[in-house]
């Protein structure tokens, strides 16, 4: 085959067919650059490219104005319809991912800690549910997708919805940096009393005053306690020596283990409400609901932190 035959058979580049298309829809290269959102003269070299690579002219122009040479025009029919059956196809694909795509809300702390370390898992074993995570209701109304579930902390029920909780070590221990531990000399929770609590912006997270009650001892006044919008946050101002933080100890055993936290008495708090699992009642019936729902029970029961560990005190 020659190299003249091979050139001839080339496909020539699809953005230049598609931007010769809308030209010639609207027979304007101004009108073609504004619904592209490109330059007039990009759309003016994508067109002179076309024309060069099949060896003839499309447009006849006349200054600011063009039209289609004859063989522009059987050029345009033929290709305006390749290429509404290439976007009907691309739309039939993307659907058939969006079909097998589980739209999850998870708060960053447990999403980061615990969900996306075992999500490899998930994935070897369901590959063709695809996992998409979302922080909050807002980005998903940015995004435009149904949300199939939701894990949360301290979620109520709620009418037409199912909620699980989660068997994943729910206690919560007061935590802090090993340097203000030193010279604090807290040994019990009354010891608490008068020192700097981290606490968390969103009052139905906050959950000293739960943990205070337990023990007997009133609400501390928290007016001045400086308030954190995400559980990382509280941690990462418990290890810069900020203050005492009360945290699902599950999530921090990496600092726990490596003493940039120390968990300041053995005494714990369960919340009424722990990490759940949320999810409608229409979606039952989903099947990557289901094996998502299932694998989560099932990974939460074999990975939940001992309560043995849970009591424990770290040395200082």
């Amino acid at each position: 085959m020659s190299q003249a035959l091979r050139v001839s058979e080339r496909m020539p580049s699809l953005t230049a067919v598609r931007y010769f298309s809308v030209a010639a829809r609207l027979l304007s290269f101004t009108g073609a650059a504004q619904e592209l959102h490109v330059t007039q003269a990009a759309v003016s070299r994508m067109v002179q490219t076309l024309e060069q690579d099949l060896g003839v002219a499309l447009f006849v122009r006349n200054g600011k104005f063009i039209r289609l040479t004859p063989a522009g025009s059987a050029y345009y029919q033929e290709v305006s319809e390749a290429l509404a059956k290439i976007h009907q196809a691309s739309q039939t694909a993307r659907r058939a991912v969006q079909e097998e795509t589980l739209s999850l809300i998870v708060n960053t702390g447990f999403a980061i800690r615990w969900l996306v370390p075992r999500l490899p898992d998930f994935q070897r074993r369901y590959p063709h549910i695809h996992v998409d995570i979302l922080a909050s209701e807002a980005d998903a109304l940015e995004s435009q997708r149904p949300v199939h579930l939701s894990i949360r902390l301290g979620s109520q029920s709620a009418a037409g919805h199912n909620v699980t909780r989660l068997n994943v070590g729910d206690a919560f221990g007061v935590v802090c940096s090993p340097a203000l531990l030193s010279y604090k000399k807290v040994t019990r929770p009354e010891d608490l009393i008068g020192q700097p609590l981290l606490a968390h912006t969103n009052p139905s997270r906050d959950f000293w005053a739960d943990f205070f009650a337990e023990f007997g001892l009133g609400s501390p006044d928290m007016g001045q306690a400086p308030r954190f919008h995400q559980l990382l946050m509280i941690a990462e101002a418990a290890i810069s020596g900020l203050g005492f933080a009360l945290v699902p100890l599950f999530l921090f055993q990496e600092e726990l283990k490596s003493g940039r936290l120390v968990q300041v008495f053995p005494q714990t708090h369960r919340p009424r409400q722990g990490y759940c699992l949320v999810q409608t009642k229409e979606s039952e019936k989903d099947h990557k609901v289901s094996c998502f729902q299932q694998w989560l029970l099932k990974t939460a029961e074999t990975t939940a932190l001992p309560p043995a560990q849970t009591s424990a005190i770290p040395s200082v």
